[in-house]
C-alpha cells in the first residue's frame, strides 16, 4: 500500500485569511523562485507556477470569514483577504514543496479561522471502493 501511496495524483485546496491573494501568490512564487501573475476569472485568481511549470492559484472563496492581524489582533477585513490557495496535480515527490509553501504563508501573516477549510483530491483512477474505504 505504501508503494501505491508513492504514486498517486493529489492535488489541495487550502482556505486561508491574513494575507491577500496577490500576496499569497508571491509568496509562492518567492519559494520557487518565478513570478507572480494575476490571471483574473470570475474568483480574482492570482497564479505562480512552480519549477515544474505547473500553476499554484491564490483564488477568491465567497465562506472565508476574512480577517487580517492588526497590532497583533485579528480584526475583519475586506474582500481581498479571502484566499484559498489550489495546487496543481501533485505527487509524493512534492509533498515537501507543499509544507513549504504552506510555512512560508504562515510565516508571512497568513492563518486559518473557523470558517477556513481544507480539501483533497485523490485520483481515483487506480483505485477500488475497498482501496479507497482503507
Amino acid at each position: 500500500m505504501y508503494d501505491m501511496m508513492k504514486k498517486q495524483n493529489f492535488g489541495v485546496e487550502i482556505e486561508l485569511t491574513g494575507i491577500t491573494r496577490r500576496h499569497a501568490a508571491k509568496i509562492i512564487a518567492a519559494y520557487f523562485g518565478t513570478t507572480s501573475r494575476f490571471i483574473g476569472t470570475g474568483y480574482d485568481t492570482y497564479g505562480a507556477p512552480d519549477r515544474k511549470g505547473r500553476i499554484w492559484k491564490a483564488m477568491s472563496d465567497g465562506s472565508i470569514n476574512t480577517q487580517k492581524k492588526e497590532r497583533g489582533q485579528k480584526v475583519n477585513a475586506g474582500h481581498d483577504y479571502s484566499c484559498e490557495v489550489v495546487t496543481p496535480i501533485l505527487q509524493y515527490e512534492d509533498l515537501e514543496d507543499l509544507q513549504n509553501v504552506i510555512r512560508a504563508l504562515r510565516a508571512d501573516g497568513a492563518f486559518a479561522n473557523s470558517s477556513c477549510g481544507i480539501h483533497i483530491h485523490v485520483d481515483g483512477v487506480n483505485h477500488t471502493p475497498e482501496s479507497l474505504t482503507r
